[in-house]
């Protein structure tokens, strides 16, 4: 084993750090990529030979197909071009190293996930080379978080992402602050649910049960546990507060004041629940909600503020008693369960039936029978001329969120894309997408969602994941900022610079009462959620709260887009579905009542959403990390054409502590013109935000090396001005 450690002491390769790949990050397809791994002079006499292995998908299929590149020495150790196929797709590379005891190794991402650079492994040891790349030993892996708040599973070697060339994304997205609502859930615009929707459902025999009082708790139990009727044996969310779409309306200069520039509506159009997933008529508006000119009415006043209206637009199934399956003939024509004479039947699958349905649903929901989207006859009712997709682009709606988008296919998501793109080439596609949008696999096979043909976002849940662990403690700082230099490298510029950042959404959680236990809620049973959360005290709120300004604060600090789920800026508490679906309190006395309401934080998103809608190194400034403290982690934006860096730094810990860290490094990943424009600068960075009530001191910059004392259980922004005097002098006015 004394090659081995001495190679192991010797050997690294980082593909974030300049040197080590070029280029860096996500390629254009075509693109050739040279790697370099470095072994330092005093260890080459233990390294005989070496070669990297380059793993492409084969013909589209989770298939790994492993060609050996020869590494050639160089003056820092060895070099390589990867050879890549010129299709835009996700490769992986690894090093494997003959030592000159005829042993082998493999240089691969490190088990621990402290950091974007490699580690040398030994194999049959710390694990094994398999045809899916590198596998860590079960012990090796206990390294890594996996429980609660934790990290992605490993990768197979280090990504590289190429994507097509002809990828554009709408720029208004990009540093755009997002706020998502669920319409029943926002506000009313009269004391109580329109009639006219009432009349309507009711007529169409659909039950609804109505909240008189807004800040009634949900529901969350069934109708009848004795009932025959299957769909009153299980909860049932029929239960509506009356939201409308005239009380969004109402509602948008409070959005506006919180920087808001896009709001993103839960599902809108006709449907029998709460949620409205189920959908029943895509062409129409629910009427409990409003009416169709309703929307376009709230719309055009959004525009109006410089906002934005993304729909929820759910295609991988519709409800059993829409008017395409009619499953119950609560609509005069002929739907999909009335037999193959209706012009619907084509759309779904009776040969193929899901648990106790004679036909194919949603993960054996019999309510959300699944659609054939490869049927020409939906895609023209969906995707044609004046289909619903142009329908709503042109009522006013700038974009789309797709459900479940890992049911759809992806030659059918790029043929939504044409459609979109053909309608408003400035509409935005974002995708329902839980993991790595760039290694997704669904059904088997890997998804293109990232490559440039698909989608131009996706909801960010692995970054929530990182970022609520580094509050509660299960990552550390190592770990977050590995996964924030990841994304950064592994995601397409186009795609980074867009994705939907979210702490809390209509599927997970609150954050509130994530931070408050430390740990995933949503897989309890409903009734231990309620439980569980109905104990909180004033203490932990208290703690949640000032946690969840630091993780915010430092969420506005990223490239992308942030986005607020309705009532977190409220303190509302709850688990999953359908406690994260409360209404929203939104005045003082509403709060007070309300137990589930903890610590108001609603003029603090005012400010920091301001600070970001302002501020271009936030919104579109390059990004670096670093990571001084196991403790505290810290984000750098750089826009040279304001003149401006923004230093983040947010500190877990219960003490002030002072960090510092080279931002001029090339370690760092800032481009070479930026760390140049820090490297020039000495000068002290006043304070630009804080999320503490403490005064900070100014931090300091001389060199390119920064120091800053980061609050306890906070986190704040420096300003720091590049340039000469003058400059200087003109950024800090």
């Amino acid at each position: 084993m004394v090659c081995f450690e001495q190679a192991k002491r010797a050997t690294s390769h980082d593909p974030c750090r300049a040197g080590d790949r070029s280029p860096r990050g996500a390629v254009l397809a075509g693109t050739d990529v040279s790697v370099t791994l470095r072994v330092e002079e005093f260890a080459r006499w233990a390294v005989g030979s070496a070669v990297a292995l380059v793993g492409e998908r084969v013909n589209g299929s989770s298939e790994f197909s492993w060609t050996e590149m020869p590494l050639w020495p160089c003056e820092v150790g060895y070099t390589s071009n990867l050879g890549l196929k010129c299709t835009p797709q996700v490769a992986f590379y690894v090093f494997r190293l003959d030592l000159t005891d005829g042993s082998a190794a493999y240089y691969v991402p490190r088990a621990d996930g402290r950091g974007t650079i490699g580690e040398l492994v030994a194999d049959e040891v710390d694990g094994c080379w398999t045809e899916r790349g590198w596998a860590f030993s079960e012990e090796r892996l206990e390294e890594r978080p996996s429980e609660g708040f934790c990290l992605m599973e490993m990768s197979p070697g280090f990504q590289v992402t190429v994507y097509n060339g002809d990828f554009k994304a709408p720029d208004w997205m990009s540093g755009a602050v997002m706020y998502q609502v669920f319409p029943d859930r926002f506000a009313r615009s009269s004391p109580t649910a329109r009639p006219e929707g009432l009349e309507y459902h009711r007529k169409m025999n659909r039950t609804v049960r109505l909240h008189r009082d807004w800040d009634e708790p949900v529901a969350w139990q069934p109708l009848d546990e004795t009932s025959d009727d299957p769909r009153e044996a299980y909860f049932d969310p029929v239960d509506f507060f009356g939201g409308t779409l005239e009380g969004i309306r109402g509602k948008l200069d409070y959005l506006a004041s919180l920087g808001v520039e896009v709001v993103y509506l839960n599902p809108v159009f006709e449907a029998r629940s709460n949620h409205r997933y189920d959908t029943a008529d895509y062409e129409h508006i629910d009427p409990l909600l409003g009416s169709d000119e309703d929307f376009r009415r709230l719309a055009e006043d959004a525009g109006k503020r410089g906002i934005r209206i993304v729909l929820d637009l759910v295609l991988s199934h519709t409800g059993n008693d829409s008017r395409y399956f009619n499953a119950d003939r609560i609509y005069d024509q002929l739907g999909a369960a009335q037999g193959c004479d209706s012009p619907y039947y084509s759309w779904y699958d009776f040969e193929n039936g899901s648990g106790e349905a004679p036909y194919r649903c949603w993960w054996g929901d019999p309510t959300l029978p699944e659609v054939n989207e490869c049927d020409a006859t939906w895609q023209h009712y969906v995707l044609g001329e004046g289909g619903i997709v142009e329908r709503w682009l042109a009522a006013g709606a700038q974009g789309y969120r797709l459900d479940v988008a890992d049911e759809i296919p992806d030659d059918v998501l790029e043929r939504i894309r044409t459609c979109v793109k053909g309608a408003n080439p400035d509409a935005a596609i974002i995708g329902e997408v839980w993991e790595d949008a760039t290694t997704k696999e669904s059904y088997g096979v890997p998804r293109t969602y990232a490559l440039g043909s698909a989608l131009d976002s996706v909801m960010n849940y692995p970054l929530r994941s990182a970022l609520l662990g580094f509050a509660v403690g299960t990552l550390d700082a190592h770990q977050l900022l590995m996964l924030l230099l990841v994304q950064k490298s592994n995601y397409p510029p186009q795609m980074y610079e867009r994705l939907m950042n979210l702490l809390s959404s209509h599927d997970v959680e609150r954050l509130r009462s994530a931070l408050v236990f430390g740990r995933p809620l949503r897989h309890m049973t409903r009734e231990e959620q309620l439980e569980l959360t109905s104990g909180t005290t004033a203490a932990q709120d208290a703690e949640a709260a000032q946690l969840q300004k630091m993780i915010a604060t430092f969420l506005y600090a990223l490239p992308g887009m942030p986005c607020v789920y309705y009532g977190d800026e409220c303190g509302l508490m709850g688990g999953g579905d359908p406690f994260c679906r409360a209404t929203m309190p939104f005045s003082a006395s509403e709060r007070e009542k309300r137990p589930d309401c903890g610590a108001d934080l609603t003029a603090f998103y005012q400010n920091i959403g301001m600070l970001r809608k302002g501020s271009r190194a936030l919104r579109r400034g390059s990004f670096a990390g670093a990571a001084p403290h196991d403790d505290v982690i810290c984000a750098i934006r750089v826009d040279r054409e304001e003149g401006v860096a923004v230093i983040a730094a947010a500190n877990r810990a219960d003490k002030p502590l002072t960090v510092a860290f080279d931002a001029s490094s090339a370690e760092v990943g800032l481009p070479a013109e930026d760390r140049a424009a820090l490297k020039g600068v000495t000068a002290c960075a006043p304070m630009l935000f804080s999320a503490s009530a403490e005064a900070l001191p100014a931090a300091r910059c001389e060199d390119g090396i920064i120091c800053v004392a980061a609050p306890p259980c906070s986190a704040a922004y420096w300003r720091l001005p590049l340039g000469g005097e003058e400059q200087r002098s003109a950024a800090l006015q």
